[in-house]
């Protein structure tokens, strides 16, 4: 399993540096400098990358393993995903947490029944077998409901007809919902208050929250920005921020990609803390072929073959939500601190990257950029 940890966190910062890169250079003028918020999940790429290696032919199997730098039996990948998955948290009263993954094939599709009933079982892939010679219209119906299905109709329009007007192939979904209440509950801050964009940005304004709790702190003085983790109501959950003392991300994206996220946790020490910081919901649909293909896997995603028989993705996509609310349990602002005062205040009124923490891996991971 420490192996697959340390696999893990290089896949994470190697997938964390493409996504922000392509998005940075898609987007507009005003925005080159920190991109858009997004959101994304590491361990579940790599998970389903894990359990497609099984599958594919010897060559793209390399390519994977190179890529997640991680060679195992599939025994060992089975034993991997089969303890990953099982160890997720729950939906409670306290956190609504869903997850699906999908592989959506053709009927004529030949998969092994090592993958059918080992390892598509351990990962919980439910495969789904459609007719790919249908019109492009009920492709794109077929898998809308699906990933409302998986997300209890919380996510829509996930596919456009447009995509697969040249029709499908094989496609990797997986479906990742986070909606969590804060361990301690929040004061809804009155009115709105001043988010710090870029330099070239207009000004903007959002509604924000203030936490008092213990948490978890550091200052990153190497990176010229500071690390907060604020814990949720269910244990071993925590979202971590890192955020840049300035407006820019460039520079702090550059040092995530390239150091461990170990490198923040090992240092960060515990005291009382007053943060500010934005309300919203992200909701996200990453697509991932161009991705994986930056990241060296390139035959995974080459369906130009017709005659070829071996497995290929046309479309992989994950499709996210996540929550930074108030909450139920939220306090209204009537200008009495009626918690301890705290040892350091901070506020987030700028862009910053943020990770969803469950135990010692990250289930998600995103920028908010407003």
């Amino acid at each position: 399993m420490a192996k697959f940890i340390r696999s893990l966190d290089s896949l994470e910062r190697k997938f964390y540096k493409v996504t922000f890169e392509k998005l940075t250079s898609s987007s507009p003028v005003e925005r080159k400098e920190n991109g858009i918020s997004f959101v994304q999940t590491g361990v579940f790429l790599h998970l389903a990358l894990m359990a497609l290696s099984t599958e594919v032919d010897v060559e793209t199997r390399r390519e994977i393993e190179e890529c997640i730098a991680l060679e195992l039996t599939d025994r060992e990948k089975i034993y991997i995903l089969r303890e990953i998955i099982s160890s997720l948290p729950k939906t409670s009263d306290a956190l609504k947490f869903r997850l699906s993954s999908r592989l959506v094939v053709g009927r004529s599709q030949a998969l092994r029944p090592q993958f059918q009933h080992g390892v598509a079982p351990a990962m919980r892939l439910r495969i789904d077998r459609v007719n790919t010679t249908d019109t492009a219209q009920a492709l794109t119906d077929t898998l809308n409901k699906m990933v409302e299905k998986d997300s209890k109709g919380a996510m829509r329009d996930t596919f456009e007809e447009e995509g697969l007007s040249e029709g499908m192939r094989a496609v990797l979904l997986s479906t990742m919902y986070v909606r969590a209440r804060w361990r301690s509950a929040p004061t809804v801050l009155n009115g709105t208050h001043s988010f710090l964009d870029s330099d070239s940005a207009p000004q903007r304004t959002m509604r924000m929250i203030r936490i008092n709790d213990i948490m978890r702190y550091t200052e990153l003085n190497e990176w010229d920005a500071e690390a907060i983790e604020i814990f949720y109501a269910t244990p071993g959950l925590s979202l971590l921020l890192l955020v840049p003392r300035g407006r820019s991300l460039r520079q702090l994206a550059g040092h995530v990609a390239d150091t461990s996220i170990y490198h923040v946790l090992d240092r960060m020490y515990t005291l009382r803390v007053a943060v500010t910081l934005p309300l919203y919901t992200l909701r996200m649909t990453l697509l991932l072929p161009n991705k994986l293909q930056a990241m060296g896997i390139s035959r995974l995603v080459d369906d130009s073959d017709a005659e070829c028989s071996e497995l290929r993705l046309s479309h992989a996509v994950q499709r996210l939500m996540f929550w930074a609310e108030a909450g139920r349990n939220a306090f209204k602002d009537d200008g009495i601190e009626w918690d301890e005062a705290p040892e350091l205040e901070l506020v987030v009124n700028r862009p910053y990257v943020f990770f969803v923490r469950w135990r010692n891996i990250t289930i998600m991971n995103g920028h908010f950029v407003l």
